[in-house]
C-alpha cells in the first residue's frame, strides 16, 4: 500500500506523520503527532466538490461518544483538504466479526447496536445522513463503540435528490441507485449490520458487486439464519419501501432491545471476557467463559473493561458464542441453504446487466491494434453484447458437470442465430438478399455461422456457478476454434472474418467475467474455526 507521504513529513503544519493507517475512495488516513504531542488521525481528501466540503464542515462541532471527533478541516499549501480527527486506539468492528463467523455474543449485540442506534441517531437529529455505515467504519476502544468516517456525511433533506452513488454494496439501500434517499439508507445499513452481529453473514451476498446490487433491488433476505425474535425487525429495517421501513433509529433500538430482552437467559447473561495482547512472545489466555448471576433489582450490571499497556493497545479478545441448548459440540454445523432458481436467476440477471461492460474492455486491445473507426467498432461492440447474452441466456442454470443436451444445444443454436440476424441487420443488409455465388444467400450464411459456433460449444462449462475455476482459456480457445472451423459459412461479401470470430472470441471472456461463482471446497480440507489473537 503506497502513501503519498512518509513518515516524518509534515504536509500539514503543526503536524508530523508517523505513519499511513488507510485508504479508500474518499483519501488516504494517516497517523500524526502534533508539536505539542497530540495524537490525531489525519485524513488526506482527494477529489471532493464544494457541496460535501460544506458537509464535512457541517460534522466539525459534533461530539457524542459514540463518535469519532471531527476537530479541523484545513488546507495545506499545495491546495489539498484534510480532516484532522481523533485517533482511535482500537480495533475495528470488521475485525471482530472476521474472528466471530457465526455472530458475537447476544449481551455485546446489544450493548454495540445500542450504542450504533445512538450515535446514527445523533447525527440524524442534526440533519445528517452517514452514507457509508459498515464494520470497518466501526471502531471498539476500551470497551465503546465508536463510529468514524461520517466526516464526508451530507447534510441531506427528505426531498433532496442526490447526484452520486456511495456506500458499500452490501450495506446499500435499494433506493441508492436512483440517487433519492433519505436518513433512511442508513436504517436500512444498520438492518444488514444487526443481521452480521446476530449470524456473522450478511443477508445479500454474491460474487460480484452487479449480483449483490440485484439482489438488494429484487430479492427478499432469508432470515432463518437468525432468532425468531429479531426477524420481524430486520424485515422492517431491510423492506425495499423505504417508507415501510423504521421511522427513527430510536424506534428501531427500542424494538431490538425488546428482543434482546427475550432471549436473555433466565439465570443470568453471558460475561464476554477481554484480554490484553501480551508484549512478549507468549500468547494472551483469555479468560474463562462464565455465566454471571442475574444482579438484584435497581442494580447496575457490572461493566468489563478493556486493559490499557503503555506500549500497545490492548485488543479485546471475545469468547467463542455460546452453544444452543441441547446441542453438543459434536453436532456438525449446519449446511449451507442451498442455492434456488430464484437466486440463479437474481445472479443470471446481473451478468446480463454487465455483460456489455466487460464486452466493451475487451474490445479494447482490439480496437488499438485495427485503429477501427467508430462506426465499426460500434457494430462489433453490438455483436459482442449479443453473442454474450445468447450464450448467458442459452446456458440458463446449467451446472458444470451436466451432461451433454441437445435440446440445450439446440437452444443455443437457435439463440445464436438470432445474434447472426443482429449481425446481418447491422451489416446494412435487407431482406431478401442473396449471395454473389449463389450458392446460399447471404442471410441463411450469416444464421447459420452464429447458429453453428454456439450450437457447437459447451458454453454451460463456461458460466456454470459451480465451475472449477473463476476464468478459464478453454472457452476463449474453443471460440476461436469453432468459429475457424465454421468459416465456410462467412459471408465474405459482407467483410473480413474479423467480424465474426472477434464478437465470439470477446463474447467467450465476458461470460466468464461476469457469470456468479462459487469455489468449490476440497473434500479433505480440515474444518477449523481458529480465532486471531488467541
Amino acid at each position: 500500500m503506497k502513501f503519498t507521504y512518509r513518515s516524518g513529513q509534515r504536509p500539514l503544519d503543526g503536524y508530523t506523520i508517523k505513519r499511513g493507517v488507510g485508504q479508500g475512495g474518499f483519501g488516504e488516513v494517516y497517523f500524526a503527532v502534533s508539536d505539542g504531542g497530540k495524537e490525531a488521525a489525519l485524513k488526506l481528501l482527494r477529489g471532493h466538490s464544494d457541496v460535501e466540503l460544506r458537509g464535512v464542515a457541517n460534522c466539525l462541532n459534533m461530539k457524542h461518544p459514540n463518535l469519532v471527533h471531527v476537530y479541523d478541516l484545513k488546507v495545506d499549501e499545495h491546495g489539498d483538504k484534510w480532516l484532522v480527527m481523533e485517533y482511535v486506539l482500537g480495533e475495528s468492528m470488521a475485525s471482530v466479526l472476521n474472528r466471530h463467523p457465526h455472530g458475537v455474543p447476544l449481551n455485546l449485540a446489544k450493548e454495540w447496536f445500542a450504542a450504533l442506534a445512538r450515535a446514527v441517531g445523533y447525527l440524524h437529529d442534526r440533519g445528517v445522513v452517514h452514507r457509508d455505515l459498515k464494520p470497518a467504519n466501526i471502531f471498539i476502544e476500551a470497551g465503546t463503540l465508536k463510529v468514524g468516517d461520517y466526516g464526508l456525511c451530507k447534510s441531506i433533506s427528505v426531498s433532496q435528490k442526490q447526484t452520486r452513488t456511495v456506500g458499500t454494496v452490501h450495506y446499500m439501500a435499494p433506493e441508492v441507485s436512483t440517487g433519492n434517499y433519505s436518513q433512511r439508507i442508513d436504517i436500512y445499513a444498520c438492518g444488514v449490520l444487526l443481521h452480521e452481529l446476530l449470524t456473522g453473514k450478511v443477508p445479500f451476498d454474491g460474487e460480484s458487486d452487479g449480483e449483490i446490487l440485484m439482489k438488494h433491488l429484487t430479492a427478499t433476505p432469508d432470515l432463518t439464519l437468525v432468532p425468531e425474535a429479531f426477524q420481524p425487525i430486520l424485515a422492517k429495517a431491510l423492506d425495499k419501501n423505504p417508507l415501510r421501513r423504521y421511522a427513527s433509529m430510536a424506534e428501531m433500538a427500542k424494538a431490538v432491545d425488546v428482543a434482546m430482552d427475550l432471549l436473555a437467559p433466565a439465570e443470568g447473561v453471558p460475561v464476554a471476557a477481554v484480554a490484553a495482547v501480551s508484549t512478549g512472545p507468549s500468547k494472551a489466555v483469555p479468560v474463562a467463559h462464565r455465566h454471571a448471576p442475574t444482579p438484584p433489582p435497581q442494580m447496575a450490571a457490572p461493566v468489563v473493561a478493556a486493559v490499557t499497556l503503555p506500549v500497545q493497545p490492548v485488543a479485546a479478545v471475545l469468547p467463542p458464542p455460546l452453544p444452543r441448548p441441547g446441542v453438543s459440540d459434536a453436532t456438525p454445523l449446519p449446511k449451507a441453504r442451498p442455492i434456488t432458481w430464484k437466486d440463479r436467476a437474481v445472479g443470471n440477471l446481473g451478468a446480463v446487466v454487465f455483460a456489455p461492460v466487460i464486452a466493451a474492455l475487451g474490445l479494447i486491445p482490439y480496437a488499438l491494434v485495427t485503429g477501427s473507426d467508430w462506426h465499426a467498432l460500434g457494430k462489433t461492440f453490438l455483436v459482442t453484447t449479443a453473442a454474450a447474452w445468447a450464450m448467458l441466456i442459452g446456458t440458463g442454470a446449467a451446472r458444470s458437470g451436466s451432461d451433454d443436451s441437445w435440446g440445450r444445444r439446440l437452444r443455443l443454436g437457435v439463440l445464436g442465430m438470432a445474434v447472426g440476424a443482429v449481425a446481418f441487420w447491422l451489416d446494412g443488409w435487407t431482406m431478401p438478399a442473396t449471395a454473389h455465388d449463389g450458392v446460399f444467400p447471404t442471410a441463411v450464411r450469416y444464421l447459420l455461422y452464429f447458429g453453428g459456433v454456439l450450437a457447437a460449444g459447451r458454453w454451460w462449462k463456461a458460466t456454470a456457478r459451480d465451475r472449477k475455476e473463476r476464468f478459464s482459456l478453454f472457452p476463449v480457445v474453443a471460440a476461436g476454434f469453432w468459429s475457424a472451423v465454421l468459416l465456410f459459412l462467412w459471408p465474405w461479401e459482407s467483410g473480413g472474418a474479423a467480424g465474426g470470430v472477434i464478437p465470439l472470441v470477446v463474447a467467450s471472456i465476458a461470460v466468464q467475467a461476469v457469470s456468479p461463482w462459487t469455489p468449490a471446497v476440497a473434500a479433505n480440507q480440515p474444518k477449523k474455526l481458529r480465532l486471531r489473537g488467541l
